[in-house]
């Protein structure tokens, strides 16, 4: 569904992101993982079209269609089906619940499938149905995730960028974030996955990335890099 070859991504005279390359395959959570600063962010970014590389290709392929990321407005981007979650969930404190909620079909044409997936958030968040009429920024740190995610499917992502979902959140609420990041694959959204808690992502992960400075260093199946010594020492607290 997505293919990344050779990306180069500068920022002013820095060189953030150097000649990544990697797949998503559709149906698939991938997860990228790496210390603050690796280019994590910036590769979403590039990918979502908020950025735009200095060479290499992006090409995100939903149904029969194929989208140069490289190159696509961002809002054919998102009308094709590539979402993009952002570090920060970025929701609009000065409206309502219900009215972020709807920021995020803005492009859908199809108003029954509004309605049914609006249907659907909220009861994957209940809280959201409760607090639908207060205003966004009234809501704790987790409760804006759970907004923020509903926006997004608001937006019927085939694949959905998701950047440190767990940021700041309680454990209790991190579990029922990461049950519905599960839930979401079971339905069939591929997944791109920047996680802090790199145990949590790799055991989710059918596929994952290790980015340092700039470079995919390593790669493979979330358990086997979770097993993988450099990952362990480095990642998840572990003996080499």
């Amino acid at each position: 569904m997505l293919e990344v070859r050779e990306l180069n991504v500068f920022r002013g005279a820095t060189h953030v992101i150097k000649n990544v390359s990697f797949n998503v395959e559709e149906g698939q959570i991938a997860a990228l993982i790496g210390a603050n600063g690796a280019g994590k962010s910036t590769t979403l970014l590039t990918l979502s079209g908020l950025l735009r590389p200095r060479s290499g290709t992006a090409v995100f392929r939903p149904d029969a269609q194929e989208v140069d990321l490289t190159s696509a407005p961002s809002e054919k981007i998102v009308r094709a089906g590539l979402i993009h979650c952002p570090e920060g969930r970025q929701i609009f404190h000065s409206m309502t619940v219900r009215e972020n909620l709807e920021m995020g079909a803005y492009a859908q044409l199809d108003q029954k499938l509004v309605s049914k997936t609006t249907a659907e958030v909220l009861e994957l968040f209940p809280i959201l149905a409760e607090r639908s009429g207060g205003m966004a920024g009234s809501l704790s740190g987790g409760e804006q995730m759970m907004l923020a995610l509903g926006r997004a499917l608001l937006a019927q992502p085939k694949l959905l960028l998701l950047d440190e979902p767990s940021l700041g959140l309680a454990p209790l609420v991190i579990e029922r974030i990461f049950d519905v990041i599960a839930e979401l694959r079971r339905r069939g959204v591929t997944i791109l996955l920047i996680e802090q808690n790199a145990a949590m992502a790799l055991d989710l992960a059918d596929t994952a990335f290790v980015m340092e400075t700039g470079s995919i260093v390593l790669s493979g199946s979330g358990a086997d890099l979770a097993l993988n010594d450099k990952v362990r020492q480095s990642y998840l607290g572990g003996a080499a």
